[in-house]
């Protein structure tokens, strides 16, 4: 299928992010939420995977997921992953909220910063991937013109898949 110069500028746009941010686990001390995202893996694992193991399959992952944008190879699912992932960001606010949140109300320190621009980047991901299920939902219809009630919602839950 094809996507618009808009959906592809997001998702490379996005690709080049967890490209950035996934290379910088690769060397030591160099990424600002390797500490972060070690402790949060740790929290997850009961500790049963090292830390240096864990940020090590991170970096792969981050990485990966970030080509897969790039080139658009299996997109849909990347963008569903990348979401899983975006989620899993947001577990620090819970495991670690001395760590995220300053001494004033409302205030973030530069990891809780760090972790919060994550909301644009899950707002590109759903757009990009509601986009392309909304376009397979019509193409769908149009295949079938005269849809009883139970036909629809068939056909709109199939979409999803």
């Amino acid at each position: 299928m094809k996507i618009s110069f808009k959906e592809k500028l997001l998702v490379v746009s996005v690709g080049l992010i967890y490209c950035w941010f996934g290379g910088l686990k690769f060397f030591p001390n160099l990424s600002p939420a390797e500490d972060l995202a070690k402790n949060t893996i740790h929290q997850l694992t009961l500790g049963l995977i090292p830390d240096q193991v864990s940020i090590l399959i991170l970096a792969i992952g981050e990485v990966t997921l970030g080509i897969l944008l790039i080139v658009g190879f299996m997109r849909q699912q990347a963008v569903v992953l990348s979401l899983i992932h975006m989620a899993c960001t947001f577990l620090p606010l819970f495991f670690f909220p001395g760590e995220v949140f300053g001494e004033e109300p409302l205030s973030l320190t530069l990891l809780g910063q760090y972790i919060f621009k994550n909301l644009i980047i899950v707002a590109a991901l759903v757009s990009v991937y509601e986009k392309k299920t909304t376009t397979a939902r019509r193409i769908l219809e149009k295949e079938i013109p005269k849809q009883s009630l139970v036909t629809k919602v068939w056909v709109t839950i199939s979409s999803y898949k």
